[in-house]
């Protein structure tokens, strides 16, 4: 049986620094946590900020309880469905306040009095590269 390398997909690690620099391009990522009522995972617009990932939120939203130390994950990609061709990083750490004078990205407006700055410990990332088979 031979494999037809048109129809092959494989995936090559990042190094950190890679996964930084791609991740500071990005503008939306996924922050993932366990909840009072689950396993929860919301899209947030946000900036990376000396080495933090710095996002805000309204006191109201159930996101302001992340400024209480919570494990989460991050996570931020880029695929094109018709190639499946991108990458993807996964950010993992610890959940706080972040610094007053940081401001982020929102597609909120007004009352984003609460700064979130999420602090890795362990961040990996990998290139994907392949095509879809019919």
């Amino acid at each position: 049986m031979t494999t037809d390398p048109q129809h092959v997909t494989y995936f090559s690690r990042l190094e950190a620094e890679e996964c930084w620099a791609l991740i500071a391009e990005a503008e939306v990522g996924r922050i993932a946590w366990a909840s009072t009522e689950g396993i929860s995972v919301v899209p947030v617009n946000f900036r990376v900020v000396e080495g933090a990932i710095v996002f805000h939120t309204t006191p109201e939203s159930f996101l302001a309880a992340l400024a209480e130390r919570t494990d989460v994950a991050f996570q931020v990609d880029e695929i094109d469905p018709e190639t499946a061709t991108g990458w993807t990083v996964l950010v993992r750490g610890t959940s706080g306040p972040a610094d007053g004078a940081i401001s982020s990205r929102s597609w909120l407006e007004g009352g984003l009095a609460v700064g979130l700055a999420i602090t890795a410990s362990t961040i990996a990332g990998r290139v994907v590269s392949g095509t879809i088979r019919s």
